[in-house]
């Protein structure tokens, strides 16, 4: 049994997945050449979106653990950004004339607070929009695997986490700007020049092939057959030796710097940050992409993202209650499609299919 948790057999070239890939990448190449500036910002956005919905997919689809605390690791790496963007606006374009961040004079500060002001420098933003949200994943991940917690607690206990950041994030005004967030930051610069939309565009999106690359390269491995055993029966990995506790807490420290940076290239996008992110409701709208694209497959949270995204935009020009689009979307596809929407597709043009790593079958793993 051990010889079939450790080991799978080496597929040739997927030339499925490859043709199948390059023609998506070249369809989202040349939409921006398309679209009109609204629909390109919106597409980056869910672009973003996507990515983190994979992330979630890394920990729920293959780990089997349901966490609602990604849009807090999210706005974590959001948070690092907007600081760095929002200190580096000119003297000129603050509120005030001044360096100091003007929802800070509003609460009364008078100097920048010592954990803020290293985030002035590009290449400590850089290191703390992936640093800070898996510092702190690695730090609730740890209390949580290691004292065994599991199943619908550790559910609960994300929930509790983004509730209650939530409320410390708006008390702390004077720090982070209270409900309002980080607004009017300055546009992310290359060599002094401000990169255009279609440049952050395709900046986003060039993120969004890493994290499918790097996510569909893990689940390959011999670290997403692990994963995937953990999920389906954790007691028996325990029993074969395998510290479980420590492979959960990669892949959800992992999956927290993915969230982070994908926060961390929201604010030069959207101009903003806001504990609104850092709320249940957004955490639960990351599941949802999940839930309705197909849990362990990758690609199904990037397109639920985008399909969600874009029934959101045209039903609210058609009604104010778009909300009950997306339920009704949403309670369809969890009756009648309860593996997601890639199930859909034809087995052996499903990416979910291509994306499993094959048991190698020993002798011993059949007796077994």
């Amino acid at each position: 049994m051990a010889n079939a948790v450790m080991g799978y057999k080496q597929s040739s070239f997927p030339t499925k997945l490859a043709a199948i890939s390059g023609i998506a990448l070249l369809i989202f190449i040349i939409l921006p050449f398309v679209f009109g500036d609204f629909q390109l910002s919106l597409m980056s956005k869910l672009l973003l979106f996507g990515s983190l919905g994979i992330s979630l997919d890394l920990v729920w689809g293959f780990t089997g653990i349901l966490s609602f605390a990604h849009g807090v690791f999210f706005t974590l790496g959001g948070y690092a950004s907007a600081y760095y963007l929002k200190l580096n606006l000119s003297a000129a374009s603050n509120t005030y004339g001044g360096e100091l961040p003007d929802f800070m004079v509003w609460n009364g500060l008078e100097t920048l607070p010592w954990f803020i002001a290293p985030l002035k420098y590009f290449p400590i933003a850089l290191v703390a929009t992936v640093a800070v949200p898996a510092l702190f994943a690695y730090i609730l991940g740890y209390f949580i695997f290691r004292s065994k917690v599991s199943g619908v607690y550790i559910t609960i206990i994300t929930l509790a986490i983004s509730s209650a950041l939530t409320t410390f994030f708006v008390s702390q005004q004077a720090y982070t700007g209270g409900t309002n967030g980080i607004t009017d930051v300055s546009k992310l610069s290359f060599l002094g020049s401000p990169i255009p939309p279609i440049g952050l565009y395709f900046l986003i999106l060039a993120f969004t092939v890493f994290v499918l690359a790097l996510s569909w390269w893990l689940t390959q491995s011999n670290l997403g057959l692990i994963l995937r055993s953990i999920n389906e029966n954790e007691k028996r990995i325990a029993f074969l030796g395998y510290d479980v506790a420590q492979f959960k807490i990669f892949i959800w420290t992992l999956s927290a710097a993915l969230a982070g940076m994908a926060g961390g290239l929201f604010v030069p996008l959207n101009q903003f940050i806001s504990p609104v992110y850092l709320a249940v409701a957004f955490g639960t709208q990351v599941v949802i992409w999940v839930a309705i694209g197909g849990r362990g497959t990758l690609v199904g949270p990037l397109l639920a993202a985008i399909l969600l995204g874009q029934v959101q935009n045209y039903a609210e020009k058609v009604t104010q209650d778009w909300q009950l689009v997306i339920g009704i979307l949403l309670l369809v596809v969890v009756l009648f499609i309860p593996n997601g929407l890639m199930s859909l597709l034809p087995k052996q043009l499903s990416l979910a299919n291509l994306s499993k790593p094959k048991l190698l079958k020993t002798p011993d793993a059949v007796k077994n």
